[in-house]
């Protein structure tokens, strides 16, 4: 699953999650070094899948799995790449095939699998044992999605320790979905084994399946049993000085919105998908609408096919609702209270290039409406975003987002 949904979509496995643990082993040391090609030989090829990986695609975030991606897939928000390496992680690697609408009424919505490796297999234990009950502890901590129904079965004979979990994953007004983990630790390698499904279907023994090959072919990898291709250097998608430096020209700007208006906010951000330039504008009027608040941002992805991902997902219905329900609730919380009755719909005709949706919601007995609209060029990715009452006219947003496309293709 491309990792700007991972965790928002139910498609994605939440990685490490609440796992439980099995037996205790007496661990030595690793003989030799693993290294990043080993990792990438680990993990369940298509072919030792089976027949659960039907219909499904290979998820494009599939790879090398580092810290810092590791940490934007877990539940708890305090991870960061920092922290995990100071928990001893190494590195990791992951292969996933997921439903190619991402949401699906029936059937699987995805299968993985996944290495990390640690610095002994002490460290490997505390992160497995730190990870116990994440499903119940951080079960309200994703905005948009709501965790429940989460129980453990046993995992037996599967690495050094190991547990098994299902949960139920429900995007309100969207979409349901139950996972089934197979968490363990080998050595120190903790691997994770996922099937998704839109249906209530017991998949425990098919996840238990699974796990057992994932940790064989753990084995027969460290063993040398597995030919092992080497690592081919990979082409750096790091963002140049220049691109970055070019930014803020690209967003928004006061001259896009109206005479006298000016910046209340502006400023870089990012994450581990996009570099961002933001401004921010309160209480100005475009056309026949008053703002409350509006948001221009220019976002820089890696390659073309993570921008035109991040772009389609506002196309979804899934993918407009979580996003709503994320950037409302944190207009909300300035106010300490909660939205309801939030409803989202695609922006109807937006015109060549322009995608968007319109979102209602009520924050104490008060109507809203969120209209955000999004373009794209290339690597980059606009949005201009705004909350106001709800006599707004979409067509006023439109305006915005054709000049924010003009500074992209200028």
């Amino acid at each position: 699953m491309p990792r700007s949904l991972r965790g928002l979509i139910l498609a994605g496995a939440l990685v490490l999650a609440g796992c439980g643990v099995g037996r205790e082993a007496d661990d030595a040391a690793e003989p030799r070094p693993i290294t990043k090609a080993q990792l990438a030989a680990m993990v369940l090829p298509a072919e030792e899948l089976g027949p659960s990986i039907k219909g499904l695609e290979l998820d494009d975030d599939s790879g090398l799995l580092n810290n810092a991606e590791a940490a934007d897939d877990s539940l708890d928000p305090d991870d960061t790449g920092e922290s995990l390496r100071g928990d001893g992680r190494i590195s990791g690697h992951e292969r996933s095939y997921v439903h190619p609408k991402l949401i699906s009424s029936k059937g699987v919505l995805a299968v993985g699998s996944a290495v990390e490796l640690f610095e002994d297999p002490v460290y490997a234990a505390q992160y497995l044992h730190e990870r116990l009950n994440d499903y119940e502890r951080f079960r309200n901590a994703v905005p948009g999605l709501k965790l429940s129904e989460h129980s453990e079965f046993e995992a037996a004979a599967i690495g050094d320790e190991a547990a098994g979990q299902r949960v139920k994953i429900t995007a309100p007004g969207v979409a349901t979905g139950y996972e089934t983990d197979i968490v363990f630790r080998r050595g120190r390698i903790v691997a994770w084994l996922a099937v998704v499904r839109a249906d209530r279907r017991d998949t425990r023994e098919e996840a238990l399946s699974l796990a057992a090959e994932l940790d064989s072919r753990i084995q027969a990898v460290l063993a040398g049993e597995i030919d092992v291709e080497p690592a081919e250097p990979e082409a750096s998608t790091e963002a140049t000085a220049a691109e970055l430096e070019k930014l803020p020209e690209l967003t928004l700007a006061p001259a896009d919105v109206g005479a006298g208006v000016a910046v209340v906010e502006q400023g870089r951000r990012e994450n581990e998908d996009f570099h961002a330039y933001y401004r921010d504008f309160k209480d100005v009027v475009v056309g026949g609408s008053h703002l409350i608040t509006l948001r221009g941002e220019t976002q820089l992805y890696d390659t073309q096919a993570e921008a035109a991902l991040a772009y389609k997902i506002a196309t979804q219905k899934a993918g407009r609702l979580i996003f709503a329900r994320a950037v409302i609730q944190g207009f909300a919380d300035g106010a300490g209270v909660t939205p309801t009755d939030v409803r989202a719909r695609a922006l109807p005709n937006p015109g060549r290039g322009i995608s968007g949706m319109v979102v209602t919601f009520d924050i104490v007995e008060a109507k809203f409406k969120l209209v955000a609209v999004f373009t794209r060029s290339g690597r980059l990715v606009q949005s201009v975003l705004a909350i106001c009452r709800e006599s707004v006219d979409p067509k006023d947003l439109e305006t915005l987002a054709r000049r924010a496309q003009a500074r992209l293709t200028a």
